[in-house]
């Protein structure tokens, strides 16, 4: 398995049209359809993240008693 560095994955800008049509699954969609795929993504992260903080928040919570 390869190790990945944090700071490799980590990204200080949001992911932009030709990126997303930089990948072959992706190379023939319209710019309108690869901002579609942006907001998919940034929800996705964003549900992904607060399930993560709730996660965390109740164990820290459960520890507590």
């Amino acid at each position: 398995m390869k190790y990945i560095n944090k700071e490799d994955i980590t990204r200080k800008h949001d992911l932009t049209v030709e990126e997303v049509k930089s990948f072959p699954m992706f190379e023939n969609v319209t710019d309108e359809q690869a901002q579609e795929v942006i907001r998919t993504i940034r929800v996705f992260v964003e549900i992904a993240l607060d399930c993560y903080k709730n996660q965390k928040q109740k164990q820290g919570k459960s520890s507590d008693f």
